[in-house]
């Protein structure tokens, strides 16, 4: 498989991985870099303060920062202090990331420590984007033309949408406009000011605008403006000089003035010594606006059902006489059934026995075609066909948001990536193609073609469009006719295909640097958390509806610190029954990582009283999963931590997957399953006869119980198809498709190490699911 342009990769990343936290206690065969002598953390005098971040005199390779961004909690002696008594492994990051925004704001190449050419900041936030976003991928790709970049979503039909894909796609889209489009915004505000630092360039800016005006050429210096922009990046930092950030103030992804440093709306960093960069704060404003719009989405949907004391408006409807109520069935509030013609006495279906539904006629079901159904029957009929096609309206619903959302955040990033090529990735030049289709011909035809006539072919387009419909479908049937494949002529005509062609998303992006790594044999660590404190979920607070108040919650949680699980019982029998869920947090997180393929953490929540007996019935069975689990499911393969060896269960066995790269004996990498108790592997496979990757989702019930105890269930399953070579050439020929076969793992160990992994060893095209 062609890598493209080879990259370096560090030699020493088994070393690097100590930056992840995980990592911090193994140790090293190699010592970490050490911080510079001049660094505050190595200071003799622990009360002076750090001089100034970036001299602009000197190169950042002859220079070194002398003093980090802080947050805005984050006094610089604080911080002087911490930095003493943090890892080196983590200060060292913190350094790095310095260095990274003191390149950005001197005009230098990026450099980064594990890939040349892409700072440490924007890897880590790339691989934990992929770890998010890629969770069930598919071989051979359909309709990708070879010499393009795999990973696109699959054209399969019928796919089912998620919620959580969903959720992913629109933190993808934020994180690819927001930041940018208000660092944009504010630098239009800043070539419109008239302040003493802007004021000789805002002039400039003036002089040349009216310039162009006076002789007649405003649009071609405009868009001669943008084509340099685009074409060549060099010129942005001339047009739009930065401007350096003040002592510890971290550089900011949405000023460019740098005057307000990390502008993130929710949850603070985690430690005292470390602060966002420009790309981990694009991670995390991308979270909080996502959960920002779910928070709205949840108070307009469930804040009218409140009751009591808590209700707001009331709830004013139809006035229904007892008397009808005997023949309304539960669902008749939200189906609408025709009746026929008004004043038609009989109703509808006594003769034809067929129902209307949405302006269709149903066909009753045969068996009840010879019944004599009732009126309320037939509603009920109604309402189930109903119901069906809202439930397959709503399902298209939620897969074109779905789907939408997925491609405009991939085109928003191929257009990133094509303005600013990653240099780790073969440069397409696509920025060229970009000047050359949209800014160039609409600059020669904006100055010299009359204004008149793109007002008579606007006229023209738009009569053609009314009442030219016959000729317009008749000439797309000719030219299907003359063009000999037309598929393969509209794949062409993809931009994706053309204008930017060759230009990868962040995931592609992100797997091509995943393969680089193991095809030269030292695959890229595992990223580090993002500086967030805590879990995201965590930093922001539960804004689902909720029937306990304040004042319960305070109450409930003294006397579970005084007196313990007792004085919680005693307390929970005069408050509603929610606070039953507070004596079960414990067993709640247990039953919810059941035979172990979950990963279970996080705090207590508060759920309806509709959900309590559900939970009670499920906390009995949970003392009965939690015996069979102890007896049956007992044995559990220790995690060495070894990047070839990850634990697992296969059909109840414990054991470890085992992958194995090229060497002298293998011609192929291969993965195994290897159980404790055994003479041998349970199978070997080749990882190129791999065809699909899942992620395996958590169930309802595990999910029912860890949101009611407050846990975050995070599943821990894993499901690989194996299909041989022949079986591949065989379906590539024509011949059926064979189903091959699949293995269910459960409770594997790192699991989104071994996905990446997987994904990145073999020769397989992959496509997204």
């Amino acid at each position: 498989m062609d890598l493209g342009r080879p990259i370096d990769v560090h030699p020493d990343t088994d070393t690097m991985s100590s930056h992840s936290e995980t990592h911090l206690s193994q140790g090293d065969s190699k010592p970490l870099p050490t911080l510079p002598p001049d660094h505050p953390s190595t200071d003799p005098n622990p009360n002076a303060v750090p001089s100034a971040t970036i001299d602009p005199d000197k190169p950042s390779s002859e220079s070194s920062p002398t003093a980090l961004p802080t947050n805005p909690n984050t006094n610089p002696t604080e911080q002087a202090k911490a930095m003493k008594e943090e890892h080196p492994a983590v200060v060292n990051r913190e350094v790095e990331k310095t260095k990274a925004a003191e390149r950005e704001v001197k005009g230098e190449r990026p450099l980064g420590t594990m890939v040349r050419g892409l700072e440490d900041d924007r890897l880590w936030a790339m691989l934990r984007a992929f770890d998010r976003d890629i969770t069930h991928v598919l071989h051979p790709a359909t309709h990708l033309p070879p010499s393009e970049p795999d990973l696109r979503v699959s054209t399969l039909p019928n796919l089912p949408s998620h919620s959580e894909t969903i959720k992913r796609n629109a933190e993808r889209v934020f994180a690819a406009i927001g930041p940018s489009s208000v660092r944009g915004a504010r630098e239009v505000q800043r070539l419109m000011s008239w302040s003493p630092e802007e004021r000789w360039r805002t002039g400039s800016y003036c002089a040349a605008y009216f310039t162009c005006w006076i002789f007649g050429y405003t649009m071609a210096g405009v868009l001669s403006f943008f084509v340099a922009i685009v074409c060549f990046p060099s010129c942005r930092r001339w047009f739009f000089p930065p401007v350096p950030p003040a002592a510890f103030t971290p550089i900011s992804a949405t000023d460019p003035t740098n005057k307000k440093g990390d502008e993130s709306l929710l949850g603070n960093v985690d430690k005292k010594t470390v602060h966002r960069s420009k790309a981990e704060q694009a991670e995390e404003q991308a979270f909080e606006a996502t959960s920002i719009l779910q928070a709205y989405t949840t108070r307009l949907i469930f804040d009218g059902s409140k009751k009591g004391k808590n209700a707001g408006n009331s709830n004013v409807g139809e006035k229904v006489h007892h008397s009808d109520l005997e023949s309304t069935s539960e669902e008749d509030d939200s189906v609408v059934v025709h009746q026929g013609e008004v004043g038609q006495d009989k109703p509808q279906g006594e003769e034809s026995a067929d129902l209307v539904v949405a302006g269709q006629k149903i066909d009753i079901d045969s068996k009840a075609a010879g019944k004599n159904l009732s009126e309320k029957e037939k509603k009920k009929l109604a309402a189930k066909e109903a119901k069906k096609k809202r439930d397959e309206l709503v399902g298209k619903m939620t897969k074109s948001t779905e789907v939408g959302l997925g491609a405009l955040a991939d085109y928003i990033e191929r257009l990133t990536n094509a303005l600013s090529p990653p240099a780790p990735y073969p440069d397409s030049y696509a920025r060229f193609k970009i000047a050359g289709a949209f800014l160039v011909p609409p600059m020669f035809l904006l100055t010299y073609v009359p204004p008149w006539i793109f007002a008579r072919s606007a006229t023209f387009m738009f009569g053609v469009g009314m009442w030219g419909q016959p000729v317009l479908i008749w000439a797309a049937k000719k030219g299907m006719e003359l063009i000999p494949d037309w598929d393969k002529f509209m794949e062409m005509m993809d931009i994706r295909n053309s204008i930017l062609s060759g230009v990868p998303t962040d995931a592609q992006l992100t797997l091509h640097l995943l393969r680089v790594g193991e095809a030269l044999g030292t695959p890229l660590p595992r990223p580090p958390p993002p500086p967030l404190k805590g879990s995201p979920k965590e930093a922001i607070k539960d804004t689902a509806p909720t029937d306990i108040t304040a004042d319960d919650e305070a109450e409930v949680e003294a006397a579970e610190e005084e007196g313990g699980a007792k004085e919680v019982a005693v307390k929970a029998k005069t408050k509603t029954k929610s606070h039953f869920l507070s004596l079960f947090r414990g067993a709640g997180r247990k039953a919810a990582g059941f035979r172990g393929d979950v990963a279970v953490n996080g705090k207590r929540k508060t759920v309806g009283p509709t959900f309590h007996l559900i939970y009670t019935v499920l906390l009995i069975n949970d003392q009965i999963g939690s015996t069979i689990d102890k007896l049956f499911f007992s044995g559990f393969a220790k995690d060495n931590e070894h990047m070839h060896s990850f634990p697992a269960k296969l059909d109840g066995t414990s054991g470890h997957i085992i992958i194995e790269n090229k060497n002298d004996i293998l011609q192929v990498p291969q993965i195994s399953f290897v159980p404790l108790s055994g003479k041998g592997p349970s199978f070997v496979w080749s990882i190129d006869d791999i065809v699909e990757i899942k992620k395996a989702h958590v169930t309802m019930s595990r999910m029912a119980l860890g949101w009611a105890s407050g846990a975050e269930v995070e599943g821990l399953g894993l499901t690989i198809r194996f299909k041989s070579a022949p079986d591949q050439l065989a379906e590539h020929a024509g011949m059926d498709q064979v189903e091959g076969e699949t293995k269910h793992f459960t409770r594997v160990g790192r699991r989104e190490q071994l996905f990446v992994r997987l994904v990145s060893m073999g020769r397989q095209r992959w496509e997204v699911l």
